[in-house]
This record gives C-alpha cells, structure tokens and sequence, in this order.
C-alpha cells in the first residue's frame, strides 16, 4: 500500500510539474508577444524638430528599456528562486517516500515470513 501511495504521490508530483512547466511556457509566450509589440511602438519612426527634441527622446526610451530591463532581471531571479524551492520540496517527497519504502522493506524482512512477505506484495501489487 504505501508502495502504490509512494507512485501515486510521485505520478501526482510529475503531473503538477508538467503542467506547472506549461504555465510557465505559456505566460513567458505572452510576455514575449506583449514586449515584441511595445518594441513596434518604440521602433516607429519619430520626426524631431531639432536634435535636443530628439536626444531627450531617445534618453527617455532608454530610461524605459533600462527599466524593463531591471524588471525582466529581477523576474528571472524570482523564478530561478521559485524553481530552486520546488526541486527541493520535490527532493523532500522523493527523499520521505523513499525512507517509507525503507521502513516497510524493513519491517516485511524482520517480521513476516519470506514465503508470507510474498503474497504480501502480490497482494500489493493487485
């Protein structure tokens, strides 16, 4: 039982990773299309009266890219800190699982007979 309860938990952990990926994959799509579509409206042309009209311009959009920039760093942070702590909540599951698996092995070898301890597992195993 706590074997199949042990590949049930890792089968539920391998669905929610999977689909935590996917989340992921989709969301970054979308920031990629919402950031190739406000790069359109910086890369339109602009006429300037005089050259400080147009410095001040490309200083300001500078500014924002600089910004964005900061923003798109600390995001990357965040999510390599994210990830980091669910590989480790994950590595915790496998580690507790496994010392169940252990425990179990354990007491079947100390306590039931080897003949028993086999119908044990085919009674386990369905």
């Amino acid at each position: 039982e706590i074997a199949n309860n042990a590949a049930k938990h890792e089968a539920a952990l391998r669905l929610a990773n999977q689909e935590l990926i996917a989340k992921r994959e989709a969301e970054l799509a979308l920031t990629r299309k919402l950031n190739e579509h406000e790069e359109e409206k910086f890369n339109l042309e602009e006429k300037y009266s005089s050259l400080t009209d147009e410095v001040a311009s490309k200083t300001k959009k500078l500014k924002k890219l600089y910004h964005k920039y900061q923003q798109a760093k600390a995001e990357i942070k965040d999510l390599e800190h994210e990830f980091l702590v669910e590989k480790n909540e994950m590595f915790d599951t496998i580690r507790e699982l496994t010392k169940q698996l252990k425990l179990r092995d354990f007491i079947i070898s100390s306590f039931i007979p080897p003949k028993y301890a086999l119908l044990y597992d085919d009674a386990a195993k369905g």
